[in-house]
């Protein structure tokens, strides 16, 4: 499972708060606006169409286009040089490499997402367990780990999310607990009624 760390958490939590608001656009079948696309846009706050156009360049769903980026050598690529022939450097004008909108490390536009992701402690098998839904030990908290739970479905996506984040503070040191309480305070807050009003809690004598 993913490192924990504070940033983490609190953008697992982001995402779920996102995915509870009205009118938030969810589909399973979009690369942007899936699981792990809405996750990567608060993440690494990339713009939902830079992300679909991204991915679309590469074949395979997130979990495959992660095992093939956990397989990519790292390394700096160089720039290629212009060949200017016999003529003098003078005569070309302005010159411009190629692919500028590729990224600079192996050239493939989504390997920087993917290092963005890494860097903040998530790893290959993160993303083929939440666009499924399927960590066993997100499952396990959740207690149905053997019934069906639609991985397409945004209300259980929402659950899954808020069970990892849970999972992953537990794992953090005290230090770093403080970090991650006020995000979880924000998300616990209670909703006010639709006619909007404030609740009112009950003296004790009147549940007596």
């Amino acid at each position: 499972m993913a490192r924990a760390n504070p940033h983490l958490i609190s953008a697992l939590r982001e995402t779920a708060r996102r995915l509870e608001t009205r009118g938030v656009t969810y589909k399973w079948s979009s690369f942007a606006h899936c699981n792990c696309g809405h996750l990567v846009q608060t993440l690494i706050g990339v713009e939902a169409e830079d992300l679909q156009r991204r991915a679309f360049q590469q074949d395979g769903d997130w979990g495959q286009k992660a095992r093939h980026f956990a397989h990519v050598p790292k390394r700096v690529a160089e720039a290629p040089q212009p060949d200017f022939g016999d003529r003098p450097a003078l005569d070309e004008g302005a010159w411009e490499p190629e692919n500028v909108g590729s990224c600079q490390i192996t050239g493939a536009p989504l390997d920087f997402v993917f290092d963005q992701l890494e860097a903040v402690g998530l790893e290959t098998s993160d993303f083929e367990h939440l666009e499924r839904l399927s960590s066993p030990k997100v499952r396990r908290r959740l207690g149905n780990f053997s019934v069906s739970f639609p991985h397409n479905v945004v209300e259980n996506v929402v659950t899954y999310l808020k069970a990892w984040a849970d999972l992953l503070e537990e794992e953090l040191p005290p230090s770093e607990l403080k970090l991650s309480a006020p995000m979880k305070a924000k998300a616990a807050t209670p909703s006010r009624p639709k006619d909007g009003t404030r609740r009112r809690s009950l003296p004790a004598s009147s549940l007596v």
